[in-house]
């Protein structure tokens, strides 16, 4: 406390004006909550720790913006459990929230569950999906202003000391925020938004239909045909992938909170009027309901102009070489390349490898997204040279096609066979390969298969209709197990946002999914919860239905499964 800034004081005095006790060292036996917005050295440093895995699971590590967000909770008040919305550190965002308790047996096993044979249907219709509603969520560019204390009149309760003791009615939300966290939104796969007390105040108005809490996957998207404030989502958008393409952790947080105001905004039923209105959105504070505001008067943001430097345009611009991510593409920027033709010529001893040297020279086709009806017109000439080869193939065209979208950013094109003759699909991915580039279908191959005899291969490269004229289109062949069927169709899929709140519930309810089935008994390595020390036992995997029947799903099909 003696060397404590001013800042840091008054905060002390608000915790244990509200009720709060503070505690000169730490001990496990005694803190409930550690709250800080240091950096995780100095963070250590205070604790006497050498890193965050000596924090007992028990104990969440929570920025001051939770404090600020628990203002006039009561005992049992869902804010006092959504300590993962504050988490100082991305790898502790679970700590301190209660374990998910399936209502299935855990030694369920696949013998007792149904076998459903049917493969839900490609969608007929094309379709834009809707986001969920989601309430309580935190204003990222609100955070960093303290509020003043002789503002804060009502009481934070003492239920605070015991906040995990309490039942959480998020358990089954805060996986999805993780996944989405360590996959993109706020960053990563292919995972944001406004000031001080105003956090607690995050909630729709009294006369909109409020979304139950829940995993994303656990509700279909339902269809709203005219978004009122599409105008809005879209700068927003442009906005946080400027965020994305940044590498500090801060811009990292941003784009998440950004990409959940735009799914908010996106379920909001009706034209937003006024700034109050703005305000009083889940996870929308006084600086982003001030963008939305300008945005509406507007139609432009003075933000993205200020945050769109000519190393985030230079970088986005070199993403788009297959091939090249956001670390090459900075690295191409430092050694002084601005343009494509930078590259081209190898200007700072650029070079480039066989697949980024095909990327860049059809780089127009490749970032051009195709109609729907080209992608289903090279698949109709594909599969049927497929079963020429083997008429027992299973031939299914995958991702956005298959969720009835009306553009396609590639084709996914899924393969397996049934073994109930004696025969597997081994070696056809290279017999098919031959074929289609004879046939002038595919035209450059961007990855092939170590061993395309394997049963489970992937091939990428890029096809187009032949014709005189037509454009390059990236294409990948993915070749699975007949038993791994269902979570492939799963998987490949998609779209990112459902596979990973699917993956996240899978793991809280204690198992593992992948795109080879549903596994059981796994066993993670406790330092590294990436790591398995036992792979599991499969329980499901022949057909989605089974795999969402144990994770207890409603079945939805492809073209209910859009989150993003």
């Amino acid at each position: 406390m003696r060397h404590a800034t001013e800042r840091t004081r008054s905060r002390m005095d608000i915790i244990v004006r509200h009720g709060g006790n503070l505690i000169p060292k730490f001990d496990v036996s005694v803190v409930t909550h550690i709250v800080t917005d240091a950096q995780k050295g100095p963070t250590l440093r205070a604790l006497g720790l050498r890193n965050l895995d000596k924090i007992p699971d028990h104990i969440p590590t929570v920025k001051w913006s939770w404090i600020v967000s628990c203002i006039g909770a009561t005992q049992g008040d869902a804010r006092l459990n959504e300590v993962w919305l504050y988490a100082a550190f991305s790898e502790r965002i679970d700590a301190g929230i209660p374990k998910f308790n399936s209502t299935l047996s855990r030694n369920r096993t696949k013998d007792n569950v149904p076998d459903v044979v049917n493969i839900s249907h490609i969608s007929q219709f094309t379709q834009d999906g809707n986001h969920l509603q989601e309430r309580n969520l935190i204003d990222m560019d609100d955070i960093s202003e303290f509020p003043d204390p002789d503002n804060l009149q009502r009481s934070l309760p003492r239920a605070l000391l015991d906040v995990t003791k309490t039942h959480d009615p998020l358990e089954q939300f805060y996986a999805k925020a993780k996944a989405e966290l360590e996959n993109g939104s706020p960053y990563h796969s292919d995972s944001e938004c406004g000031s001080g007390p105003d956090l607690s105040r995050i909630e729709f108005h009294a006369d909109m239909p409020l979304a139950k809490k829940g995993w994303t996957c656990d509700k279909r998207a339902d269809k709203i045909d005219v978004c009122p404030n599409q105008d809005v989502i879209d700068k927003l958008q442009e906005l946080m992938e400027i965020h994305k393409s940044r590498l500090g952790e801060e811009d990292r947080w941003r784009a998440f909170s950004y990409n959940k105001c735009i799914r908010i905004l996106k379920s909001y039923p009706r034209r937003i009027q006024s700034l109050n209105e703005a305000r009083s959105l889940a996870g929308v504070g006084e600086k982003t309901a001030s963008k939305i505001i300008e945005i509406i008067e507007t139609g432009q943001l003075r933000r993205i102009d200020y945050e769109n430097t000519d190393d985030i345009k230079v970088g986005r611009l070199f993403q788009g070489i297959y091939g090249v991510g956001q670390s090459i593409a900075y690295q191409w920027y430092a050694s002084g390349c601005r343009t494509l033709d930078d590259v081209l010529s190898g200007k700072g001893g650029v070079k480039l490898n066989p697949a980024q040297e095909i990327g860049l020279k059809f780089y127009s086709d490749i970032n051009s997204r195709m109609p729907r009806d080209e992608a289903k017109a090279i698949f109709d000439l594909i599969k049927p040279i497929a079963l020429q080869l083997d008429p027992g193939l299973f031939v299914e065209i995958m991702g956005s096609f298959r969720r009835g979208k009306a553009d396609c950013g590639d084709i996914d094109i899924l393969i397996t066979r049934p073994t109930d003759d004696g025969k597997t699909h081994a070696g056809i991915l290279s017999r098919l390969l031959r074929e289609l580039h004879a046939a002038e279908i595919l035209t450059e191959d961007l990855a092939l298969p170590e061993n395309p005899y394997d049963l489970e291969c992937i091939y990428r490269g890029l096809c187009h209709l032949p014709k005189e004229g037509s454009s390059r289109r990236r294409i990948d062949f993915l070749t699975v197990p007949w038993q791994s069927r269902g979570a492939a169709l799963i998987y490949y899929t998609g779209d990112d946002i459902f596979n990973r709140a699917m993956r996240m519930k899978a793991r809280v309810m204690g198992y593992a999914l992948n795109q080879r089935g549903l596994f059981a008994g796994v066993v993670r390595d406790p330092h590294d919860r990436s790591k398995k020390l036992n792979p599991g036992q499969l329980i499901a995997s022949e057909t989605e239905e089974e795999i969402f029947r144990i994770l207890e799903v409603p079945w939805q099909e492809p073209h209910q499964r859009i989150r993003g």
